[in-house]
């Protein structure tokens, strides 16, 4: 299930056992996506941007868990009914409450091994694009570095919109990256691609 929401998001959209932050506030991360991430994708294929409404998201792919990390992929899925153009980062962040507080910082924009060059990914209805995603458990700092926090989730803006869509990932604190004032960067998020993350 999917769902777009402009300030507090409550609702779910899925449910795997993972989480996104880094490296700036929700809003400076939109702030960069919109000005970095609208340019050439529609304009270079033709088809219009994918609009937050159109689309659905998930965890999935990546090589899984191993050294304290996780490696997955963040999925948007086009849930229309006609083709839509992805192109750039995710912002993405945990939140947590019941007013759907920002945890921590959000995602770094950083790539995961060795990816094919960024470009446009027209999404036909159905069809999916993916960004590598990493999150490191927050039981990997140390208690000066990481105050653990219950979260609830993760809001996922796409490139180039200002409203966002809501993962449903409950945590317990001590585990994947709901650290409220980390040393070093939890979660880092690569450009979206078409399909799935390899394994």
């Amino acid at each position: 299930m999917k769902i777009a929401l402009l300030a507090v998001p409550l609702l779910a959209a899925g449910a795997l056992t993972v989480g996104c932050i880094a490296s700036a506030s929700a809003s400076t991360a939109v702030s960069a996506i919109s000005s970095s991430a609208t340019g050439s994708g529609a304009a270079a294929s033709g088809t219009r941007a994918c609009t937050t409404a159109d689309l659905g998201v998930s965890l999935g792919g990546g090589s899984g868990g191993g050294m304290d990390q996780d490696h997955t992929g963040l999925q948007l899925r086009n849930t229309g009914s006609s083709a839509c153009t992805l192109y750039g980062y995710p912002g993405v962040s945990w939140v947590a409450g019941p007013d759907g507080h920002q945890v921590g910082a959000a995602a770094v924009w950083g790539e995961d091994g060795i990816a094919p060059a960024e470009k446009a990914v027209t999404l036909a209805p159905g069809a999916l694009a993916s960004a590598p995603f990493d999150i490191v458990d927050a039981a990997a700092f140390t208690l000066s570095q990481c105050k653990a926090v219950p979260v609830r989730g993760l809001r996922v803006y796409p490139p180039g919109e200002k409203a966002a869509l809501f993962l449903s990932l409950p945590t317990p604190a001590g585990q994947y990256g709901e650290c409220s004032n980390p040393k070093d960067a939890e979660l880092s998020i690569g450009y979206l691609q078409a399909g799935a993350q390899p394994a």
